[in-house]
């Protein structure tokens, strides 16, 4: 189910606690800032189409699909809107655009949601239509990996297993009736308290998608971003920017 891959996506945070993981690597990156000026900074990425490619599969959201299957539907969200509206960077007289963090983020939250494969179109127009609302917080979920907003939720049991969550929860707030997506958005971010105290009482008929941490999201993408390939396209290699 949807909501139940999403809900293992957000608890990520735990798993990179234990190991080394791209938010480490992001933080030794950053360790030259002063922590206020890296608690207000936003990622400066621009990869290009093929590195963004790259980095998509290497997050693990190529969906088990070939490359060329897999380049062929991100083109077609493209052309619908996701992450960014047709024909940007063609006003520069040149047909190669890249991507920014922002427009990374919101390409990984529409690939989490996809359903069977594809991202239904009602979400797709609900991703374009609170685009103004969810940019913000992507920023903010990439802020909290420096600072935290909130202190993290504590789960535990009586035999002695804990499990400790942390990070910006997103919720869309998108609810299905008989098949059909009947409300989109508002989104709200959210702490992890309430994240879990949605998923406990969510009503999973309705409420298909649970919340998702942009935190870890934001992590994956700035760290892998870091170590993208450069990606030869024509005459030349283009690499990814990062500051």
């Amino acid at each position: 189910m949807a909501g139940e891959a999403l809900w293992r996506s957000a608890v990520v945070t735990e798993k990179a606690d234990r190991m080394q993981s791209p938010r480490t690597e992001m933080r030794k990156r950053n360790s030259t800032l002063p922590a206020k000026s890296r608690a207000n900074a936003t990622p400066a990425l621009a990869l290009t189409h093929g590195q963004a490619m790259w980095l998509m599969a290497d997050l693990g959201l190529r969906g088990g699909v070939g490359g060329s299957t897999f380049n062929s539907y991100i083109k077609s969200l493209r052309r619908m809107g996701i992450p960014f509206e047709p024909g940007k960077g063609q006003s520069k007289g040149h047909r190669h655009v890249t991507y920014d963090f922002e427009e990374l983020m919101e390409l990984a939250i529409a690939l989490l949601l996809r359903v069977y494969g594809t991202v239904p179109d009602a979400v797709l127009v609900g991703l374009r239509n609170f685009r103004d609302d969810l940019r913000p917080i992507y920023r903010q979920g990439f802020r909290d990996s420096i600072t935290r907003m909130f202190p993290a939720a504590r789960v535990a049991e009586r035999v002695g297993r804990r499990l400790r969550v942390e990070g910006l929860f997103l919720d869309l707030n998108i609810r299905y009736a008989a098949g059909q997506m009947v409300e989109f958005g508002p989104p709200k971010a959210m702490s992890p308290f309430e994240a879990i105290a949605i998923f406990t009482h969510a009503e999973v008929p309705g409420r298909s998608y649970l919340p998702l941490n942009v935190t870890a999201v934001a992590e994956m993408i700035v760290g892998h971003a870091h170590v993208a390939p450069s990606i030869r396209r024509g005459r030349g290699a283009r690499r990814t920017h990062v500051e």
